[in-house]
């Protein structure tokens, strides 16, 4: 919210940034992305009309990725932000020209909504013309495989909340450019998968995001009190070395999704070690655990005389049966 990168945050702390993944990881997930993209975007316009997301033989893509991200066209985010109010302007006053598949629109989160201004990029939107009215849709594409029932739960709720950001982040720049009625932002949006064990795209159609919406919108809110409360407005910069100090020094409470997006995870996953925060051993050993540390467990599994009633029930669930 103070447009402090926590790679930046990182390699202050003296870690080596990865974006909370694995190189490898970050590689696949660029190959899947381009090979969505590739060829006018055909595997994903297959996997969207299969899923009845897209109608029969649509038509149409426009690449807004830069040149950095797998792009031919746009060198600079001023040209994408540029590009992309254009194709939202374009829309608007004539739904018949709408690409249906659109690749990463760029979109400017106005002042006062997020301290300071902040862009989003959406990784796919599809428009589609209703009464009249084209009717964009956001996607989110994740490379981890779509076990149907067996998803990572996590993972998909992640993947969820993401794309409610966007939908969110999407009506915002659609209101900024006084274009609420003339484009409709579907309530509901599409996730992209890759099928267990290759590359091919898996497509979850019609995902509510009435919810996740909802969500953002509050989450925008709380940022700007916060951010309102400890900063001044000429106190913004990605490097000043104060806001990255009081990134640094902020509370934090370390969880097992930490170690998928937070370039930070490592450290606070020593701090939680060190204090012997059950935490470290996963989710399900900390709702256990509680408050109880590591070494208090184990003296409580050697025989150690519970001190409380919650250490006697602990005792209890964690003696032999």
């Amino acid at each position: 919210m103070h447009n402090v990168r926590l790679d930046m945050a990182a390699r202050a702390a003296g870690l080596t940034p990865s974006f909370g993944q694995s190189p490898f990881a970050i590689a696949r997930g660029n190959r899947f992305e381009a090979g969505l993209f590739y060829e006018d975007a055909a595997r994903l316009r297959a996997a969207l009309e299969r899923k009845g997301h897209l109608p029969k033989a649509s038509a149409g893509f426009l690449d807004l990725r830069l040149r950095m991200n797998g792009g031919t066209r746009l060198a600079t985010v001023d040209q994408a932000l540029l590009a992309t109010e254009e194709w939202l302007r374009r829309i608007a006053a004539d739904p018949s020209t709408a690409q249906s598949i659109v690749a990463a629109p760029m979109i400017r989160i106005p002042k006062g909504v997020i301290l300071p201004e902040a862009l989003l990029i959406i990784d796919a939107t599809t428009v589609v013309v209703r009464d009249g009215r084209p009717r964009v849709t956001v996607g989110e594409i994740k490379v981890f495989p779509d076990r149907g029932g067996h998803t990572d739960p996590q993972q998909l709720a992640g993947a969820r909340a993401q794309a409610g950001i966007y939908r969110h982040a999407l009506e915002l720049g659609v209101a900024a450019l006084r274009l609420t009625d003339a484009v409709d932002i579907a309530s509901d949006g599409f996730l992209v998968f890759t099928w267990p064990g290759s590359n091919s795209p898996a497509v979850r159609a019609s995902e509510d995001l009435t919810y996740q919406a909802i969500r953002a919108a509050r989450g925008f809110v709380r940022l700007e009190e916060v951010a309102t409360s400890i900063v001044r407005d000429d106190d913004f910069s990605a490097d000043n070395p104060t806001l990255i100090q009081r990134v640094l020094d902020a509370d934090t409470e370390y969880r097992e999704a930490c170690l998928n997006f937070c370039d930070l995870a490592p450290r606070c996953h020593q701090r939680a070690l060190d204090t012997g925060d059950a935490i470290v051993l996963g989710d399900d050993a900390k709702r256990l655990l509680g408050e109880t540390t590591l070494d208090r467990a184990v003296e409580l599994l050697n025989g150690a005389e519970a001190t409380s009633d919650r250490e006697a029930d602990l005792q209890r669930q964690l003696g032999p049966r």
